[in-house]
């Protein structure tokens, strides 16, 4: 893909370059994987970029779309870059439409019959007759009607020319470290739809990701927050598959040695410690993982055993395995002990004592919680983490009773 540069500016380490490239030669230039970088959130709904195809077809204005290049994939030529191949830092939502668009009007000119008068047909017909072919361009029929009636007032070549002819404003950033890249997408993203919260503590841990991914297969998978959120992940969970984001409030729990939930305060400590993510070395090597999951999956197993249906739930809620993690890091920094050995003890505890945290028990005793007193998310973590404390430092351990770690024991 060959940019022309307008401008320049060296940051330190990294340098941008203000460019122009066609819509076509863009389009044409974009990765198959561009949706997969894994800072980038999901494709959202916007209505303002559902008009997208307007500004298109009229040539108007589109905000600069952020790039990101890596040295070795970029070549200057005086006032030209050759890339090779980038990712989108700033602009998927845009270039996801404009991906569509370019596409339906392929559509339109190579599919569509040219003596029918398509713009007769109402809505009803228009979709009844092109949804499905639409659907496969992630396209829609408002897309279609707009270019149908820019191509009946003009024609294919003025169509093709929207892209062809319309240069499109791009920065493009080389040198910037992975956290450098985290950074500026959020601050990109300052002032838009709000970057969810378990999406930017999953950004501050990518470095997690190919370890975690490695250990993939039958026994445990990862989904991650674009993918599907973590309440509708709770709600379809299989055993052996895990959310991303509540792995990391599972380890950060592990490491506090106490709950700890996903808000925007927890998010800002992080970034604003002068160690940052790096305190938690310990607990993100390749090593300690492999025991971690390896915990995670044989407790999954046991509790989808003893408690068919609930037990699944259960291990998919993030509220269950911060209160249990924090539990499990409690115990072990009171008796200095290795947390891997505390992992093993709980999941031998579970396995020779079968029903033991009585999950029937617990579902029944959360659903009676006085949801408008209190914060049901902060009751259940502590409810899991006083009931596990217990179960380990009891000689004797006895079946819990959630009615006394939720409270509601009757007066």
């Amino acid at each position: 893909m060959k940019a022309t540069i307008l401008d320049s500016r060296d940051d330190v380490r990294e340098k941008c370059y203000l460019c122009k490239i066609t819509l076509e030669d863009y389009i044409n230039g974009l990765p198959s994987t561009y949706r997969d970088y894994d800072i980038q959130r999901e494709i959202v709904t916007n209505v303002y970029l559902d008009h997208l195809v307007d500004t298109v077809l009229s040539r108007r204005h589109i905000p600069p779309i952020v790039l990101v290049v890596e040295k070795s994939q970029f070549k200057q030529k005086t006032t030209e870059v050759q890339i090779e191949t980038f990712k989108i830092l700033d602009g998927l939502q845009r270039t996801f439409r404009l991906q569509a668009i370019r596409k339906t009007i392929d559509f339109c000119i190579n599919e569509l019959d040219k003596n029918e008068d398509y713009l007769k047909w109402n809505k009803f017909k228009l979709s009844r007759s092109f949804s499905a072919a639409l659907k496969v361009i992630e396209s829609n029929t408002d897309v279609l009607r707009s270019i149908l009636t820019f191509q009946k007032k003009k024609s294919d070549d003025a169509l093709l020319d929207s892209f062809r002819k319309n240069d499109q404003w791009f920065e493009v950033w080389t040198g910037l470290s992975d956290q450098d890249e985290v950074r500026k997408m959020l601050m990109l993203n300052a002032g838009h739809k709000p970057v969810k919260t378990r999406h930017q503590l999953e950004l501050l841990f990518l470095n997690l990701l190919p370890i975690l991914r490695s250990g993939e297969g039958k026994d445990f998978k990862l989904v991650r927050e674009k993918d599907i959120s973590a309440t509708q992940f709770s709600k379809r969970r299989e055993c052996g598959s895990f959310h991303f984001a509540h792995i990391v409030t599972s380890l950060l729990s592990f490491y506090e040695g106490k709950p700890v939930a996903p808000t925007t305060g927890l998010i800002q400590s992080i970034q604003s410690n002068d160690t940052g993510i790096e305190e938690y070395t310990d607990f993100t090597s390749p090593e300690f993982l492999k025991d971690f999951v390896a915990f995670l999956v044989r407790l999954d197993g046991l509790l989808a055993e003893q408690y068919p249906g609930i037990g699944v739930y259960w291990m998919g809620r993030e509220i269950s395995l911060a209160g249990l993690f924090g539990a499990l890091g409690s115990y072990a920094i009171k008796q200095a002990e290795k947390r891997q050995t505390v992992m093993k003890r709980f999941s031998d505890l579970v396995k020779s004592h079968p029903k033991i945290l009585d999950l029937d028990q617990f579902e029944a005793q959360r659903n009676n919680v006085d949801l408008s007193k209190v914060n049901i998310g902060n009751v259940n973590r502590a409810a899991v983490f006083s009931a596990v404390q217990e179960l380990l430092e009891n000689p004797n351990p006895k079946k819990v009773d959630w009615r006394k770690h939720f409270g509601t024991e009757a007066k």
